[in-house]
């Protein structure tokens, strides 16, 4: 996808809702820099020289590579976080659920087997 139409991309996607803000600062400076990177020739030949590239389309792929090479670890992390969380409200509910079964089985247990009213039983 060309630089041009993903920075677009990324703001219709901002606006209708459907990527955070969040997530979309990372397209977007990823999208302007290599824009600048391929318009601007000299910007090219330098960034080249730095990382040690022979080609020019070496670099934008290698920078491209890197990109998703973040993101995918970024994702990676949020995602160990979240089972993480999945977990532990699992758990929680699981808990919930049989203190619910044990209130309810002392509501219904008749009143002569326990020696007080269903009332004060709660």
């Amino acid at each position: 996808m060309p630089p041009r139409i993903q920075i677009s991309y990324v703001f219709e996607l901002v606006r209708r809702k459907h990527l955070s803000e969040e997530y979309s600062m990372g397209w977007l400076i990823t999208g302007t820099l290599m824009l600048i990177l391929s318009v601007s020739e000299g910007a090219l030949k330098w960034v080249s020289g730095l990382v040690g590239a022979t080609l020019f389309t070496s670099t934008l792929f290698f920078f491209g590579l890197l990109f998703l090479m973040v993101i995918c670890l970024h994702f990676s992390i949020r995602i160990s976080a979240l089972t993480k969380q999945v977990r532990t409200l699992t758990q929680h509910v699981g808990i919930l659920d049989h203190e619910k079964k044990v209130l309810e089985r002392k509501i219904h247990q008749p009143p002569w087997q326990t020696g007080t009213s269903s009332l004060e039983q709660i």
